[in-house]
């Protein structure tokens, strides 16, 4: 018997799995305990709907993304720190300091790949998406 699995059955498969197994285990235990129905031809057109549409809401989810690596490309950060007698800055520019001139993209701090900036100059700064897509910022950090 085929079963579709509503939620995860430990030991036989995850949720959204079809998975065969004997008739009585069917019946008696997956259907009974509502964690899977008899696959038909109701439940393969169900699957194949779903994952349309959900491949469709992934697609303009990466469309959306690109367009906003697009916009962060021809972005510039500035930032003007105070600079001692050597050029050396105090203190140093924070993921969490790019993030928040970013509050237009909505960035998360947590998406910034970078070391802090301990020194004045421009830099290309890494920042990760979901579906491993991969954008950058120009910053350029100035001395007061």
């Amino acid at each position: 018997m085929k079963v579709y699995l509503i939620k995860d059955l430990p030991g036989k498969g995850k949720k959204g799995d079809i998975i065969d197994v004997n008739d009585g285990y069917g019946k008696n235990f997956v259907i009974k305990n509502k964690y899977g129905t008899v696959v038909d031809n109701n439940v393969l057109s169900k699957i194949a709907s779903q994952k349309a549409a959900g491949d469709f809401h992934k697609a303009e989810e990466i469309k959306a993304i690109k367009e906003v690596i697009a916009k962060l490309a021809e972005v510039e950060v500035r930032f003007s720190v105070p600079v001692g007698e050597t050029g050396k800055m105090f203190g140093s520019v924070t993921s969490t300091e790019i993030a928040e001139k970013l509050t237009e993209f909505k960035i998360d701090k947590k998406n910034i790949v970078m070391d802090p900036i301990k020194t004045v100059g421009v830099y290309k700064v890494r920042i990760k998406f979901p579906h491993q897509l991969e954008g950058s910022v120009k910053v350029i950090v100035e001395a007061k």
